[in-house]
């Protein structure tokens, strides 16, 4: 089932303005910074790991709707999955954005097909890529 263009927006608009998974983190045993010069966002990203598995993220910094909302879509669909587990949506959500394949995802993780759009807006795929890239970073740290 895919979502309706103005469930995108809705969804986006959502996540911007009410972000989850805000910062700082009691106990986080994983940090990593990332930023995107382009546009001036700046990202925070805590995470506690244990056995594996993404037990708790929170994000922090400053950025336009477009990085806050993928960043709290991003939190919500990997917080409790394995680290295996992440980095399989990390790469699904990237080809989708950056490679523009027409990835689905299964109806848990549906709503971060409503990101979709800033594909047609190159210098805002790397608004919507940057909390992505630093968690990629952060768990082949890990």
């Amino acid at each position: 089932m895919s979502l309706s263009e103005d469930l995108y927006k809705e969804v986006i608009l959502q996540h911007a303005g009410a972000p989850s998974h805000r910062g700082p983190l009691v106990g986080a045993n994983v940090k990593e910074s990332g930023v995107n010069r382009s546009c001036g966002d700046e990202l925070e990203l805590e995470l506690i790991v244990k056995d594996g598995k993404i037990e708790k993220i929170a994000l922090g910094g400053k950025g336009c709707s477009i990085h806050t909302a993928s960043g709290s879509l991003m939190a919500e669909a990997v917080e409790g999955k394995s680290i295996a587990e992440a980095l399989h949506i990390i790469r699904d959500f990237k080809s989708m954005l950056v490679d523009q394949k027409d990835i689905h995802f299964p109806e848990d993780l549906e709503e971060l097909e409503a990101l979709r759009g800033v594909q047609r807006y190159p210098i805002r795929v790397k608004c919507a890529t940057l909390s992505w890239n630093t968690l990629e970073q952060a768990l082949n740290h890990k």
